[in-house]
């Protein structure tokens, strides 16, 4: 933030070493999903890439979007927006707070034009083959978007393979916010349309022949818009770079850990975790009570905190956490009988 203000504050001067940050920090997040610069973009949000995997399809009546019901709310605000225009939103139930790949890939046919899908579930860490779900979307002709904010930083991700992946910074990546990593497979069919066009997503900003001969990018650059958050980018190339050098194995290996400690200990207190085992989750743990409230509250005034909505407590252990933070926790929530 002090590099950027810095910079910034040089007015025009300093745009070329904000521009040469932002390389750094494209180059960065395509090591980190193991994919060329040239397919990654940035956006403002999570939300935003998803909108892009949308508008993207040209819809028709009678067309579906596959999603589970046990995603972000937003997924099933920007579905039901396409009702109005013929198409049907196919909602996949989970099952004992478990979705299975099986279970969304049934749920597709012929007139399935999108999936949309979380590599790690923000409700119970779950997390779900998203390469497998893609390679049967694409027998049957669809295509699938990624939600992968759970997952960067915490797991290892590859989005080789995958057409859609978008993931907001401020997470397990320790950025800020108002910055998404996009990534916009290669090989998608050339006759997915321009959502919009922004100066950031043309080759030329003056044409020679005029605006009408106007250019897109080939690649994920295409869905950019106007100036990009330098503040979030300088800050996300910071936070990138801390977490390859730990190395995301590493981090995987660790926050893996915590979760089963966590887990472990919660059934000692009689608390049933939701998503499975820690081997088949990201960096979460979850499980279901009605005194969500009053847990929090408990464990905000001794330093703890904790995501607590809708009857369920989320708990969420990264690299910079401790066997010890985890005992701690453990014992808080003992002091209430959970």
């Amino acid at each position: 933030m002090q590099l950027y203000a810095s910079l910034k504050g040089q007015g025009s001067i300093g745009r070329p070493a904000l521009g040469a940050i932002e390389d750094q920090a494209r180059g960065l997040a395509a090591s980190l999903l193991d994919v060329e610069s040239r397919d990654i973009a940035f956006l403002a949000s999570t939300s935003r890439g998803m909108d892009v995997a949308l508008r993207s399809v040209d819809w028709k009546p009678g067309d579906n979007v596959v999603f589970g019901d046990g995603e972000f709310p937003t997924v099933a605000f920007a579905a039901g927006l396409l009702a109005a225009r013929g198409v049907e939103q196919r909602v996949v139930a989970m099952q004992g707070e478990i979705i299975t790949e099986a279970d969304i890939v049934a749920a597709i046919d012929e007139h399935t034009r999108l999936v949309v899908v979380s590599l790690v579930s923000y409700k119970n860490g779950q997390r779900l083959d998203v390469h497998w779900i893609t390679e049967r979307a694409h027998e049957r002709g669809a295509l699938v978007f990624v939600d992968a904010v759970q997952a960067l930083g915490t797991v290892q991700v590859s989005a080789r393979g995958l057409d859609f992946l978008s993931a907001g910074t401020f997470k397990w990546l320790l950025g800020s916010h108002g910055v998404s990593i996009f990534y916009a497979s290669p090989d998608l069919p050339g006759s997915l349309s321009a959502p919009y066009v922004g100066y950031r997503g043309v080759q030329e900003l003056f044409p020679s022949g005029g605006p009408s001969t106007v250019a897109l990018w080939p690649d994920a650059r295409r869905f950019e818009e106007g100036m990009p958050n330098h503040l979030g980018i300088c800050v996300l190339a910071n936070a990138l770079r801390f977490v390859l050098d730990v190395g995301v194995a590493e981090i995987e290996e660790h926050n893996l850990a915590l979760v089963a400690r966590t887990q472990e200990g919660l059934g000692h207190l009689g608390i049933a975790v939701l998503g499975g085992a820690a081997s088949a989750t990201g960096s979460i743990v979850a499980f279901e009570t009605e005194r969500f409230a009053e847990i929090d509250r408990h464990l905000a005034r001794l330093g703890t905190t904790v995501w607590a909505r809708q009857g369920r407590v989320r708990i969420s252990p990264h690299v910079y956490n401790t066997t010890e933070d985890i005992d701690t926790l453990l014992q808080q929530l003992g002091e209430l009988n959970p």
